[in-house]
């Protein structure tokens, strides 16, 4: 997740930055001095053991796991600001903040949890690979070859979308129904 290749004693944590699998780096990271040893062990000086202890077939796609990860934190983050934000403002005001900013941000949150929680299960995913059980069993052979998978796919698709036409259409009757005149003229 760190994209940490080197292993060091004090090791910082990186903020962002773009993973160079062949130079071993990453390139145009913020680095928190002695952060990652903190994150690990609880001590400033740890030892924290780097990709270069493993073979490099044994590796995940470094790019989109620190990606992903940094991305999920990033997301948190924003929420926990937000989550912060309301509650410093319910203690000094005694009311719910109902400012433009504020309000839109919330109805961001929404999405933004979801986003979350699929990054971080791109971190899950692809921080395994290649395992399915590290040291057992590599993905390529925990794969059942399946003969005309495509049929499966192609049904359940079609339902899916069927299903996605219907509530649409159901949504769109509903408003129409229980909009205003002048709103139900505009729409048809």
């Amino acid at each position: 997740m760190e994209a940490d290749y080197r292993t060091q004693t004090g090791a910082p944590i990186l903020l962002g930055g773009i993973p160079d699998d062949d130079a071993r780096t990453v390139r145009y990271a913020i680095p928190i001095p002695h952060g990652l040893s903190f994150l690990s062990t609880h001590d400033f000086n740890a030892k924290v053991v780097g990709l270069e202890e493993f073979p490099r077939k044994d590796w995940p796609n470094v790019r989109l796991v620190h990606w992903s990860f940094q991305l999920m934190v990033a997301c948190g983050l924003v929420l926990l600001a937000l989550s912060i934000y309301a509650g410093w403002f319910w203690w000094k005001h005694r009311r719910l903040a109902d400012g433009t900013w504020f309000l839109r941000g919330i109805v961001a949150a929404g999405p933004l949890s979801f986003l979350a929680i699929e990054l971080g299960w791109f971190v899950t995913e692809l921080g395994r690979q290649p395992w399915i059980v590290y040291g057992v069993m590599r993905t390529a052979k925990a794969v059942t070859p399946m003969r005309w998978l495509v049929v499966p796919f192609t049904i359940f698709t079609i339902v899916y979308l069927f299903l996605a036409f219907m509530v649409v259409y159901l949504l769109c009757r509903e408003f129409l129904k229980t909009a205003p005149a002048e709103l139900r003229r505009s729409a048809t």
